[in-house]
């Protein structure tokens, strides 16, 4: 059976370390990208919990982000890989 969860689903109170480095970086402006580069990010980690920035920038490169905040997410993905350890 294939198990999909959504962003709702990622944790009940918000407190998923990929939404919590999200928060504590501020990388959402518009909103736009947000659920799927979080699920995104939580499903990279999920498979390697301690990626490289390289490792970070590929793994992340599928979706856009109408605001231009890359850096922002990147930092926010490493920071999140340093929550889960």
């Amino acid at each position: 059976m294939l198990k999909i969860t959504t962003i709702e689903g990622l944790s009940d109170n918000g407190d998923h370390p990929v939404q919590e480095a999200w928060k504590e970086v501020d990388v959402a402006q518009c909103g736009y990208c947000q659920a799927g580069q979080i699920m995104t990010a939580a499903a990279m980690l999920k498979k390697n919990p301690s990626p490289s920035e390289e490792e970070v920038i590929d793994g992340m490169n599928a979706n856009l982000c109408r605001c231009g905040t890359y850096h922002r997410i990147k930092e926010a993905v490493l920071l999140a890989s340093a929550k889960i350890k």
